[in-house]
């Protein structure tokens, strides 16, 4: 069917991406027209300008946005991301995205996303952190834990969410932790966010490692992107019992037959921003004869063309939209198992739902708490995805959309229409 969808006016990119595989899964599991219209048309898009004191007086002004997708579930909940790439279509895109990755968790969100374009390492951090306070005072009255909670995405971290916390907590004269999540324990964050969105990707290759019958102890690694996501987990991945040989940035790639020391090359790339060494380019990590290869790096890195030199077992989506549907249609094609970003990508999410409800009742929970519920919504989800996608006889990546669609479906059907 043709989507009677919504355009948006400035690269719309990841909006298309999205928008094509709603298409193909509404031909396996067909939706109220209604829910079609409310997914194709986003709820809010909003684009500011934010003029920035410089530190050499002079001001500039950056481009920022921020779009709320759905909230048939609950509040919207999403990432801000800090990148030159930052377009609206690529901040739709995401944000419908979200909708998606809650529903698969089943947690009581809908989808968001945001952010500024700009090269955040080319910032001094007053620089910085202006442009952040601005960005979130133009978007205070939009935002709020039972309407719009941000968290933190590419380019920002826990400091960077402490300054939108404080900025909109003093714009209302009171301290209101749940506007956002991934921020410093000691300001209402919870225990085991810092490499929650690792250890997600960890535990669900644990999943299927069972559920396929493939090997973990001793099983190779290699690792696309060595960021927060990646580097957790190789971190975690190590600690498992699997053999991380190689992991890469956008500079160079680092390769280890018999394994790298990960905690030594994380220390060093975390002091440095690089790797220790560069033995490959990373294109070249790509085709690495491995068991498992995990895509943690930009949308869109596993295209068709380089999906046909992957000589892993499987691939396992971490970053949002890091396969093409051409490279994923080849890899599955070839007989590689793939587990979508709608699954490996909900760590952070998961987290952030348990820092969301710590902060809404003020009673915080130890790590051992916050790991096991963790866990225990990983195994979780991955049933379901695995119980859909076999109930129709389709790829994984398919079972999980339309496991999210129905859910989305089913909240607006009950909700109805507000005349």
């Amino acid at each position: 069917m043709s989507l009677p969808a919504y355009r948006p006016p400035e690269d719309p990119g990841l909006w298309e991406a999205f928008l094509e595989r709603l298409e193909r899964t509404l031909r396996v599991a067909p939706l109220h027209p209604t829910t079609v219209e409310y997914l194709t048309h986003p709820k809010r898009l909003v684009t500011v300008s934010l003029p920035v004191v410089m530190d050499d007086g002079k001001v500039r002004v950056f481009q920022g946005f921020r779009v709320v997708h759905d909230i048939a579930r609950g509040p919207a909940k999403g990432g801000v991301r800090l990148h030159p790439s930052v377009t609206l279509g690529q901040t739709a895109g995401l944000a419908a995205w979200m909708t998606l990755k809650a529903a698969v968790y089943d947690l009581p969100f809908g989808g968001a996303a945001g952010g500024v374009a700009v090269d955040p390492g080319l910032l001094s951090p007053r620089e910085l952190e202006r442009l952040v306070r601005r960005y979130t005072a133009e978007l205070v009255n939009l935002i709020g834990p039972d309407m719009d909670i941000l968290g933190p995405d590419l380019g920002t971290n826990e400091r960077v969410m402490a300054w939108i916390m404080d900025t909109y907590s003093m714009t209302l004269g009171s301290t209101v932790p749940g506007v956002v999540t991934g921020k410093p324990h000691a300001l209402g964050g919870t225990e085991g966010r810092d490499d929650a969105a690792g250890l997600g990707v960890a535990l669900i290759l644990k999943e299927f490692a069972r559920r396929w019958g493939f090997p973990l102890e001793g099983a190779r690694v290699a690792v696309q992107g060595f960021g927060q996501v990646g580097g957790a987990f190789a971190l975690h991945a190590q600690r498992m019992g699997l053999k991380v040989v190689a992991v890469s940035t956008s500079r160079g790639a680092m390769y280890q037959e018999e394994g790298l020391p990960v905690e030594e090359v994380l220390a060093h790339y975390e002091a440095t921003g690089v790797l220790p060494r560069h033995d490959l380019d990373p294109e070249e990590l790509l085709a690495l004869p491995v068991d498992y290869l995990v895509l943690a790096a930009l949308e869109g890195a596993l295209d068709g063309e380089r999906a046909k030199r992957v000589q892993a077992q499987a691939v396992l989506e971490a970053a949002n939209f890091g396969l093409t549907p051409e490279g994923e249609a080849y890899l599955l094609g070839k007989g590689v198992r793939v587990v979508p970003d709608l699954l490996t990508g909900g760590g952070g999410l998961l987290a952030s739902y348990l820092e969301w409800v710590q902060d809404l009742n003020m009673f915080f929970w130890s790590e051992e708490e916050v790991r096991h519920s963790f866990a225990k919504s990983v195994a979780k989800a991955v049933t379901e995805v695995c119980e859909r996608a076999e109930a129709l006889s389709t790829d994984l990546r398919t079972g999980a959309m339309v496991l999210a669609l129905e859910r989305v479906n089913e909240a607006t059907r009950l909700r109805g229409v507000y005349p």
